[in-house]
């Protein structure tokens, strides 16, 4: 095993965030990311505060334990790299059919609140929780999705980014059902949801979603 393979390994048994490595040791989180991905290697005084934080030493944390076992320092091929495309894809059209969704829950809630009093019917409520219905679902897939962090500290500050994003996206679709915007209202929800994934998603939350 490399190096930063050692570092995140030891991190991870001892439920260590980056966050906290980092901090520990006076140096930021990216530095501990490329010591981990082997972008870049830790000073020697940085190395001896590891050992120390890592509950280690020098020898295992440069060459790995001794007695692992081949199978779990080299996992079979098919569990070495997993799909990245399609956990990116997955986060990605959560994302939008959520957006989505959102807008035909809030165009459908509006028109039923227009018509009640004209057409008092039943009917006038089914494309009104068909669309809410939808929207929960695909609000529950974006949480899902927060499994593929796979560093825990990392998976929080996404979790309180996201939960900002749908309380600001939820806001938008009250504000478009209380004073019937349509288009513009529409139009809102596309571009904070467009800010969402092409700028907040890759600059703090680790998360690259378009090439």
């Amino acid at each position: 095993m490399s190096l930063g393979e050692n570092i995140r390994r030891r991190r991870e048994a001892l439920k260590l965030s980056q966050e906290v490595v980092a901090e520990r040791l006076g140096v930021s989180r990216q530095a501990v990311s490329k010591w981990e991905t082997g972008r870049s290697e830790p000073t020697a005084a940085n190395l001896v505060e590891l050992t120390k934080l890592l509950e280690t030493d020098l020898t295992e944390l440069v060459e790995g334990p001794k007695d692992v076992p081949k199978d779990a320092v080299e996992p079979p091929e098919d569990r070495k790299k997993p799909n990245q495309i399609l956990r990116t894809n997955l986060t990605l059209w959560a994302i939008i059919l959520q957006a989505g969704f959102l807008v035909g829950f809030a165009t459908a809630f509006y028109q039923y609140d227009r018509m009640k009093a004209d057409t008092p019917s039943k009917a006038l409520l089914i494309p009104v929780f068909l669309e809410l219905i939808l929207l929960a679902a695909c609000s529950v897939w974006m949480a899902s999705n927060h499994r593929f962090t796979p560093d825990p500290g990392q998976r929080r500050k996404n979790t309180y980014i996201e939960t900002a994003y749908c309380a600001l996206q939820a806001l938008l679709g009250l504000l478009d059902i209380r004073f019937g915007m349509g288009i513009v209202g529409a139009l809102l929800i596309i571009a904070v949801g467009l800010v969402y994934i092409l700028y907040i998603n890759p600059k703090y939350m680790g998360r690259k979603l378009t090439k």
